[in-house]
Formats: structure tokens, sequence, C-alpha cells
């Protein structure tokens, strides 16, 4: 395969059932492909309307399962970004009632036209959808909102507000594009055989831009959206600070051992919720391909940064309610002697630590789809 340099193709993916969908997606890819290379010049812009058959049929429409399905057509036909049109309403899980969905993680994106076409004017209507598509595409090249754009939240996209982004947005956008338009590892002669080497390869080559990703998502964040995950942590935090053998058990754990300990918890607890959700399954590929092994590493890592963002967050409680209880009752669970000092951030690191694992039993108890959709969702728009 030759050279990619400069070059940016994007899917718009339609169930072949829904006519109206399809007639908005071909109207859809003239609008963007005329603006994007209006705004973005530089790139050789491909735009192509895929039409499915195996479509996810089940109502109300799953963003999640079209986000996945849209990754798997992504990854198939070897394209960059992808948009899946649909005309039916959306299944909302974080917000009232949602028009988009965006996924950095999967570089793919939901639209639907149920409630924009719901304004008779068919210039409201083309204004709004186009809004909504470039709004999250805009997500997917790495912006956050901005009231003075495109990018400016709403409820109701009524095709009034701004269509554009700005300047600043522009040059961000231009720059995140550069490394996309590259040649992917896979087309260079340098690419690996070995499946465990491609993956290193990839982490090397996009080390930068996957903890960008990483830290886009906002994984310290999305521990909060998990309730059984909250409530396993909350109950094992209790018992912990009520059961005296953990306070002698914290005592005979010298610092160091407990930091050692606490790479094992994490990594325990990453890979237990990463295959005990299935996890791997997201992105999955028959070849090896950068896009798919980047989606993996980034959802990973997600995962990882998560759960010690958990854990800090855990520490700091820890050490408020040590702070509250008596220093008598704690030193005596402790066995330290009279006049000695409790090391308060040394128990607030094993309550922490012990906490997280039941946080990994807790979120196992997680429907699959919810907490898919904590780890694979930009936003709800």
């Amino acid at each position: 395969m030759g050279s990619r340099s400069g070059l940016i193709t994007i899917g718009l993916v339609v169930d072949t059932a829904e006519d109206q969908a399809e007639a908005w997606a071909e109207w859809l890819k003239e609008e963007l492909s005329r603006g994007l290379r209006q705004d973005f010049p530089r790139f050789d812009w491909r735009l192509s309307v895929l039409r499915r058959h195996d479509f996810p049929k089940a109502l109300p429409k799953d963003p999640l399962l079209l986000l996945e399905f849209g990754s798997d057509v992504k990854i198939e036909y070897n394209l960059d970004f992808v948009l899946v049109l649909t005309s039916y309403p959306l299944k909302a899980r974080f917000e009232q009632g949602i028009n988009g969905v965006p996924s950095n993680l999967l570089e793919t994106a939901v639209i639907t036209t149920s409630k924009v076409v719901e304004n008779r004017d068919r210039e409201h209507v083309q204004r709004a959808l186009l809004a909504l598509s470039r709004h999250v595409l805009g997500h997917l090249w790495g912006l956050d909102h901005s009231e003075n754009s495109v990018m400016r939240p709403r409820k109701f996209w009524t095709g009034t507000g701004p269509v554009d982004w700005s300047r600043g947005e522009k040059r961000q956008i231009e720059s995140f594009l550069m490394e996309v338009a590259d040649p992917r590892l896979e087309e260079t002669a340098g690419a690996a055989r070995s499946r465990w080497r491609f993956y290193l390869q990839v982490l090397i080559r996009e080390k930068g831009a996957i903890a960008r990703d990483i830290f886009l998502f906002r994984s310290w964040l999305m521990m909060l959206h998990l309730g059984r995950f909250i409530a396993a942590t909350a109950v094992s935090i209790i018992f912990l600070f009520l059961s005296a053998e953990a306070w002698e058990m914290g005592a005979a754990i010298q610092s160091f051992w407990l930091d050692f300990i606490l790479v094992g918890v994490i990594l325990a607890a990453t890979l237990s919720l990463y295959y005990g959700q299935n996890l791997q399954g997201i992105a999955a590929s028959d070849r090896m391909m950068e896009q798919a092994v980047r989606s993996r590493i980034v959802l990973f890592g997600t995962l990882a940064v998560g759960m010690f963002a958990f854990w800090v967050n855990l520490v700091i409680l820890s050490s408020g309610i040590i702070y509250l209880l008596p220093d008598s009752v704690l030193c005596g669970w402790a066995g330290l002697g009279k006049g000695m000092e409790l090391p308060v951030f040394h128990y607030a690191k094993l309550m922490a630590t012990f906490g997280i694992l039941a946080s990994a039993v807790g979120g196992n108890l997680e429907e699959e789809q919810d907490i898919k959709a904590v780890l694979v969702y930009s936003e709800e728009t």
C-alpha cells in the first residue's frame, strides 16, 4: 500500500432500510467535503457513504452498539474516522435526550436526524445537521467545548447557532490531523510481524498521542458513573476501618512493600475489569492494524489511569477519616505503644489499596454495556 501522507478518509455509515438517513448522508457528504476542503486545503479529503445491510436492528438505537459497529466498519474499510447516521432516536444513558455521541477512543461518532428534522424549515434542518456533524467531528479531533464556535454545547440543534470552528480550533485540528495523515505503521517496511512487538512499536510511535487521548477522556472522572463500583468500594473501606486485623497488617507492612503491592493491585484490578467486562473485544481486528492496536492501548491505559485516580481519591478520603477517629483507639488496633504517632498517610494508602481490590469486584458487577459506555463515550450531545 502506498503512502497516506495528507490523506484523510471519513465514512458515513447508514442502514439500507433507512431511506431518510441515506438521503441525508448523501447531502452531508457533499457539504462536509466542501467545508473541510475549504478549511483544511493541505489535506486530501475522501468521504464516502457506506450502505450496510447488517446495521444493528435493536430499538431503541443504542449508541454504544452503533459505535462498536462503526468502529468495525472503520477497520474493515481502513478508514480514519466514521460517522454512523440513523433516523431513529438514540437511547440516552447520562442525559435526558441526545442527538449524537462521539467516541475519541473508537474514532467514531453516532448522530441521529430524528430531532433535527422536526424543524420543518429545510434550511434550518440542513444547518442544524451540518453543525451537529461538525461538532462531533470536532470532539473526534481533540476539541473541547467552546461558547464561540460550533463546539458550543447545545440541548437542541435548531440551526440557529454557529456552524464553524474558530481560527484557534482550526489550527488545533490541523495539528491533530497531521498525525492522522502520516502513513500507518502496517504500511511501513519496519512493521513487526510479531503481535507483541507490533504493540510495542505502536506504543513507542504514538506515545504522545496515546497519553493525550487517555487524559482527554477525563479518566479520573469515569468511576463516578459506576454505582456498583462505588458501593463495593464504600462497603470494603468501612469494614477495613472497623477491622483490627487491617490495622495490624498495616503495622507489619513496610512502606516500600506497600508501594510495590499497590502497583500489583492496580494492575490486577485493571486486568480484572478489562477481561471481566470483555473490553478486549472493542476495536478487535484479525489483522495487525495501528488503529485497532492504538484504540486498545488507549482503552487499557484509560482504565488503569482511572483506577489510579480513584485510588488517590480513596487516600484523601481515608486520611480524612483517620484524622476524625480517636488516635488512642487506632494506635491500640495497630499495636503501637503509648506515645507513638500513628503514620496517617501509610494507613490511608493501605485502606485505599485494599479498597481498589474490592472496586475491581464491584466493577465486574456492573452491566457490561454501562461500563463500556463510560469508557467509550466522549459525551452525549
